[in-house]
């Protein structure tokens, strides 16, 4: 496997929809060997930085913006910017992609960045492709390697500016984008510190091996070697084939105690124990959107790496859980 260096789920694509597809479509994907460069993009072309509006909050400036995507189309994007001058760190942010959940977009984390932005964080919550205006379905190789690229894209626009500090970048991602959160990780080694939160997991074994309820019953009937070979050929997009390329950026992996039918826990023991880099792990009594406490240790663990002072009491409490 190549690993690049850095100058070379609509929620339709999320867990059942997405396996249904693969099942209907195994016979019809070729053989292919895991390569990052997938994820490779030119990083000369211009970012293309568009501002739609920009509202105060809190003291905060939220910039809506835009910025050019090198697989087509438009990045819709939060920059969250403290009010004070300064040389700042920076958070890139990835939304989980759950349906019917109203924080399926970059508003997810958006009160987490304003509460974060005194501290000295300016922070970019970019929408996944599937929660952007005229998204049409495509198999999620597709949509895993646009979001990566976008994802790099938003480290050149966070490195691009005079304000951030380019050896206090992290990033935070939940679900799906806990998944092409590692993937980055493996790929793009301008970051300094990593969340993963629901994930990863090896997308192999929870389609094919996990004892997830929702898994069991979407494999019976199917034929499983289609499947397999089906998993083979887009083993490239799989966060399984990029966990022991992890690091040396830290990573503090989240998991729910009670998330079996979307991330099974030896799925997550199975995956931190093979992942590369320094890490540690931390399980919660809680189902996939985590709970109060992993937020206070993701705000811990973002403090620590990027060197934050200590946010005023009462203010972490005060973020609205995940829904």
């Amino acid at each position: 496997m190549r690993i690049s260096s850095v100058g070379t789920p609509s929620k339709i694509l999320v867990a059942v929809t997405f396996v249904m597809f693969l099942f209907r479509n195994a016979s019809a994907q070729d053989a292919a060997t895991p390569d990052a460069g997938h994820f490779d993009y030119s990083t000369s072309a211009a970012l293309e930085v568009k501002e739609v509006s920009v509202q105060q909050r809190d003291g905060v400036s939220i910039h809506d913006i835009t910025y050019i995507s090198p697989n087509g189309g438009t990045v819709p994007a939060y920059l969250v910017v403290p009010k004070q001058p300064g040389k700042f760190a920076a958070i890139l942010w990835g939304h989980w992609l759950m349906p019917k959940s109203s924080t399926s977009s970059r508003e997810e984390f958006l009160n987490e960045a304003i509460a974060l932005a005194p501290t000295g964080v300016v922070s970019l919550l970019i929408d996944a492709p599937s929660a952007r205006p005229g998204f049409k379905p495509a198999p999620n190789p597709v949509v895993t390697a646009q979001q990566v690229i976008d994802l790099r894209r938003g480290v050149d626009l966070l490195l691009s500016r005079p304000d951030v500090d380019p050896k206090r970048i992290a990033y935070v991602g939940h679900s799906w984008d806990a998944g092409t959160g590692a993937i980055l990780d493996a790929v793009d080694k301008r970051i300094s510190a990593f969340v993963f939160m629901s994930g990863p997991q090896s997308n192999r074994q929870y389609f094919l091996d996990s004892d997830s309820p929702r898994m069991i019953a979407a494999r019976q009937g199917k034929d499983m070697a289609k499947v397999e070979q089906a998993m083979q050929a887009s083993a490239w997009a799989d966060p399984g084939s990029y966990a022991t390329h992890l690091g040396p950026a830290p990573a503090l992996f989240q998991y729910g105690l009670q998330d079996e039918d979307w991330v099974p826990l030896k799925d997550a023991k199975d995956y931190f124990a093979m992942s590369s880099g320094p890490k540690e792990v931390k399980f919660y009594e809680s189902g996939h959107a985590l709970n109060a406490q992993a937020r206070l240790d993701r705000i811990k663990f973002l403090q620590q790496h990027l060197a934050l002072p200590p946010l005023p009491p009462g203010t972490i409490e005060s973020i609205p859980d995940t829904k």
